[in-house]
């Protein structure tokens, strides 16, 4: 089999050759400690990666600086961020301050060719050899990063019409670029919306289902008619809206850390249709053990939670600049031996 085979196999339910492996993002710093150079689609080929997709949904806008020492900037949604050493820029604040601010706002053209350059390029080389997709975000992020998270959660108490509104705008935006991926070739999209902290949702499970829900339902529906797959990515403890997420007809679920309180075999379990990914922590598992250690943590997870299919390892999160290269090496190295099915 190869990479696109034996993603299509576990996600169909079937058995493949081995365990697939996957990264959501994987730190540029980390690919060059390996490689020397910092290009990820030239370290995709080189080494076994079976899903390769695009990055960060924040880096398909451009961005102008508008400080340059404290590294921030401002993006095509008006949203400041701001860099720090690790790959993902962090919000700092949106342009709506006011209801009356939405009356007035238009969100990035969604068909701007810039949106597409990567996942175009990842096509070219990829297709068919490798599982393609294309990252992007669903119901929550753009009201989150538009409105600031205090204030997006206490609109859905005080002013729910503009909540509604935000998510409908989020959820329209990234549709149309969902669409334009799956017609250029990618055959899956993933949601990388965080709707969970490390207690629980962000909001209450009534407020998820009343705000955020029915547009994440919309996303993966849609994505799921144009005839690819649809993953979500969800951090943190989501144990009571599971069944929620579930029910939207997701193909596949990341990552479910065991730090949060998820257990990853329980869920693979109870949903019989659906693909878990993960079970490798990115924490002190990847940062701090030996390479010795970190394959019978590796052979340990594959041990519970390869049986049966239904299973794709990556890390709990992604690999980050504190990842020590040869770990996410011997990680893969595991896979590889260890990870086959008879």
């Amino acid at each position: 089999m190869n990479s696109y085979e034996r993603v299509l196999s576990v996600l169909s339910g079937k058995i493949p050759d081995r365990v697939p492996i996957f990264e959501l993002l994987i730190d540029r710093k980390v690919i060059k400690k390996i490689t020397g150079r910092e290009d990820y689609l030239d370290f995709c080929e080189r080494y076994p990666i079976d899903i390769v997709l695009t990055n960060t949904p924040s880096k398909l806008y451009e961005e102008r600086v508008i400080d340059a020492k404290n590294r921030i900037v401002i993006n095509e949604w008006g949203i400041k961020r701001q860099y720090t050493e690790e790959e993902v820029s962090i919000p700092l604040e949106g342009p709506i301050k006011t209801p009356e601010d939405l009356d007035h706002f238009e969100p990035p053209d969604p068909y701007k060719e810039k949106r597409y350059e990567e996942l175009k390029e990842i096509i070219r080389r990829f297709k068919g050899e490798k599982f393609i997709g294309m990252h992007l975000h669903d119901a929550l992020n753009y009201p989150l990063y538009l409105r600031g998270a205090e204030q997006l959660l206490i609109d859905t108490i005080e002013n729910p019409e503009l909540v509604h509104r935000l998510v409908d705008i989020s959820v329209r935006h990234n549709i149309a670029i969902a669409e334009k991926a799956i017609e250029l070739g990618a055959d899956f999209i993933i949601l990388g919306d965080d709707y969970g902290s490390s207690n629980g949702p962000m909001m209450s499970p009534k407020a998820f289902r009343e705000f955020f829900l029915p547009g994440l339902k919309r996303v993966v529906q849609v994505v799921k008619s144009k005839g690819a797959f649809c993953f979500k990515h969800c951090c943190g403890n989501i144990n009571v809206i599971l069944d929620d997420m579930v029910s939207t007809g997701i193909s596949a679920l990341h990552p479910l850390d065991i730090s949060a309180g998820m257990d990853i075999l329980a869920v693979k379990n109870r949903y019989k249709n659906l693909t878990v990914m993960g079970g490798v922590n990115c924490g002190v598992p990847l940062t701090d053990y030996s390479e010795e250690e970190l394959i019978e943590e590796v052979k340990s997870v594959l041990e519970r939670l390869m049986p049966g299919g239904r299973y794709i390892i990556a890390s709990s999160n992604s690999i980050h600049s504190r990842v020590k290269p040869e770990n996410l090496l011997a990680m893969w190295e595991t896979v590889e031996r260890y990870g086959r099915y008879d």
